[in-house]
């Protein structure tokens, strides 16, 4: 993959940022160059750097496994028809996830 490749590929995930905040109603509230997305597989590191990065850039961690298990164990609404959807072995809508990180994003003083 080029310089080029990555480029373009960070573009398109600042787009996809910016149309989920507006479906989510949320303003963003950091610079662009402050936004990270930690992607790879289970063991990759992403839980164990996360801290670190949040920690040095005094950002915000939202971890969707964490709130889809936190959701499902509390048994809310949002829980509820994330079990349903994975229980079927389908992934969660980015309609439900929007709205779990808006939950979290209202409801945890950490925020």
């Amino acid at each position: 993959m080029s310089v080029e490749d990555l480029k373009q590929l960070v573009a398109k995930l600042e787009d996809r940022i910016q149309s989920l905040e507006a479906k989510a109603g949320i303003a963003p509230k950091l610079p662009a160059a402050l936004r990270m997305v930690l992607i790879g597989p289970p063991g990759a590191g992403k839980g164990t750097q996360a801290p670190n990065l949040k920690e040095k850039f005094c950002a915000c961690h939202l971890a969707t496994g964490d709130m889809l298990r936190s959701q499902v164990a509390q048994k809310t609404a949002l829980g509820l028809q994330a079990k349903k959807i994975m229980d079927q072995g389908g992934l969660v809508s980015d309609e439900i996830m929007v709205n779990m990180i808006k939950d979290e994003l209202a409801n945890n003083t950490e925020y």
